[in-house]
C-alpha cells in the first residue's frame, strides 16, 4: 500500500462507505424505462427518389461506355499512307529470308501459263 492509501484507510477506516438500499436493483429496469421520455416514431425520408436513381444509373452506364469506346484501339492496318520504298524493302527482306534470287523469280514467271 502507498502512503496515500494508508492515509485514506486511517481517516475512513476499513468499512465500505458506499451502500445500496435494500431492493434497489429488483425493479431497476422498470423504473429506468419509466423515467425515459417517450420517443416519437421516426419518419423515413427518402434521400433519393426512384427517378433519380435510374437517372444516375444511366449516367454511369453512358460514362463507362463512352470511356471504353473512346479508349478502344483498333488493330486494323491503316492504308492512308503508302510508302513504295518501304514496301519494296519489305519484299526484298521476305525474298532473302526465303532464299529466292532474281533468276528463280524470272524462271518461274516465264514458265507460267497466262
Amino acid at each position: 500500500m502507498t502512503k496515500e492509501e494508508t492515509r485514506i484507510h486511517e481517516l475512513g477506516g476499513q468499512q465500505n462507505p458506499f451502500r445500496v438500499p435494500e431492493g434497489y436493483f429488483e425493479n431497476f429496469n422498470e423504473r429506468l424505462l419509466a423515467r425515459l421520455p417517450q420517443q416519437q416514431p421516426h419518419r423515413v425520408v427518402r434521400l433519393m427518389s426512384r427517378v433519380w436513381r435510374y437517372a444516375a444509373a444511366i449516367v454511369v452506364v453512358l460514362g463507362v461506355g463512352s470511356a471504353l469506346y473512346l479508349n478502344h484501339k483498333t488493330t486494323a492496318p491503316s492504308y492512308a499512307y503508302y510508302d513504295e520504298a518501304a514496301q519494296e524493302e519489305y519484299y526484298n527482306q521476305v525474298l532473302d529470308y526465303a532464299m529466292v534470287d532474281e533468276m528463280e523469280i524470272a524462271a518461274y514467271l516465264t514458265e507460267a501459263d497466262y
